[in-house]
């Protein structure tokens, strides 16, 4: 009887998630029972991850699926490494190295952070259906701060900060075109990256992913997608991207087919496994961009303050300041895809710490409950500030 009483719980949990997430709606019902065998991936760990204990535990069982790398800046004898050469997903990770090529151009005096940027470009790269409602917050959140003017613009510094708090899609890809490839590449070449891809646009990925854009069903799509090589992939994306944005034609046709299927026309077990053709990069480099990025050595000091300056938006938002004496991050959360980047200091050790942690590939049911609890940021802050968590983790990695 108390199994009973567990599982009922645990599917009432699920469903009042999935719904407040999707919608009270019939559609979203329609979604939850379309995708009810989905959702059972991964229920055995819903029960033991009800702690970061437990999560440690999954962490230490799933090493294909997990990173952490956690590195003090101060003491190499503290550092947690964890899977850190193994690639994965970044999803809007790669927003760093926007955020850092914006940094770059606006100290070599080639950006303004002031100029005035109408919403409508930005609004020009939102997908429907795709994390849409990011971007309606960005905008919401921008005209609450005063930050639009009457003529619906706002400065691009104000922008760039609200794409990153809110993971706005359309900023991202916006910005990503306002910046250029050239500039990016440039970027890349600077830091000396070896392990990380470029960033692609976000709307290009998702046209190119979703198999009704191309007049076929998931499973096929992925399978002819997997038979492509990383150039032909990113090829695709950044046609399809360009062409969203010049030929009304085809973007009508991408807007009615993202609008039937209410975003992709895939259900959840192959939306995450489609997350697999994004840009990747592994915990290990990541890490050390966090370590030189506090210690003032991303590209220039000015460069590091001003890229830490718009990372640096949890420490209020979240009400981290009793925690922390300073902290930034960036972190994604989409289909099966849990990850962050984050650098900081507790207030009780001083200790500075850089990490990136990736839950990647992630079984769908484990994935709500996860995402619904926002486990994997609780995890990165913790690991900085609580001396039992790390050693527990430490622990648990090492056995495994």
């Amino acid at each position: 009887m108390r199994i009973l009483k567990f599982i009922g719980a645990a599917v009432g949990s699920l469903l009042l998630v999935f719904l407040i997430v999707f919608g009270f709606n019939l559609n979203a019902l329609f979604t939850l029972f379309e995708n009810s065998d989905d959702l059972q991936e991964g229920q055995e760990w819903v029960s033991r991850t009800t702690s970061l204990k437990g999560l440690t535990e999954y962490i230490g069982e799933h090493p294909r699926n997990t990173a952490v790398v956690s590195r003090s800046a101060t003491n190499p004898d503290t550092v947690i490494s964890y899977g850190a050469d193994q690639p994965h997903t970044m999803g809007t990770l790669s927003n760093f190295f926007l955020i850092t090529t914006y940094a770059r151009l606006v100290e070599n005096d080639s950006l303004d952070p002031g100029e005035r940027i109408p919403l409508k470009e930005v609004d020009a790269y939102q997908l429907p259906y795709i994390d849409a409602t990011n971007h309606e917050d960005a905008k919401a959140a921008l005209e609450d701060e005063g930050a639009v003017t009457s003529d619906s613009e706002v400065a691009l510094g104000d922008l760039i900060q609200a794409g990153i708090i809110f993971n706005d899609l359309a900023i991202s890809d916006y910005l990503y075109y306002r910046l250029g490839e050239e500039a990016i590449t440039h970027t890349y070449k600077q830091l000396k990256l070896q392990h990380t891809d470029r960033p692609l646009p976000f709307s290009g990925l998702y046209i190119t992913i979703n198999p009704a854009a191309h007049d076929t069903v998931a499973r096929a799509h992925l399978k002819h997608l997997s038979n492509l090589s990383d150039q032909e992939f990113r090829e695709a994306v950044l046609t399809n991207a360009q062409q969203y944005q010049a030929d009304t034609a085809f973007r009508n046709r991408i807007e009615d087919l993202f609008r039937a299927s209410q975003g992709l026309a895939m259900q959840f077990a192959d939306r995450r496994d489609a997350l697999g053709f994004f840009p990747q990069s592994t915990a290990g480099e990541l890490s050390g961009l966090m370590i030189r990025l506090q210690q003032d050595r991303l590209i220039s000091p000015a460069v590091s303050k001003r890229v830490r300056s718009i990372m640096s938006w949890p420490l209020e938002r979240q009400s981290l300041n009793s925690d922390f004496d300073f902290y930034g991050a960036i972190y994604d959360n989409r289909m099966g895809l849990l990850n962050g980047l984050d650098y900081g200091a507790s207030t009780y050790s001083q200790e500075p710490f850089g990490q990136a942690v990736f839950f990647d590939s992630l079984q769908v049911g484990l994935w709500f409950h996860m995402s619904s609890n926002m486990m994997h940021q609780d995890f990165q802050q913790r690991l900085m500030w609580d001396p039992a968590l790390r050693e527990t983790t430490l622990r648990q990695l090492t056995n495994n």
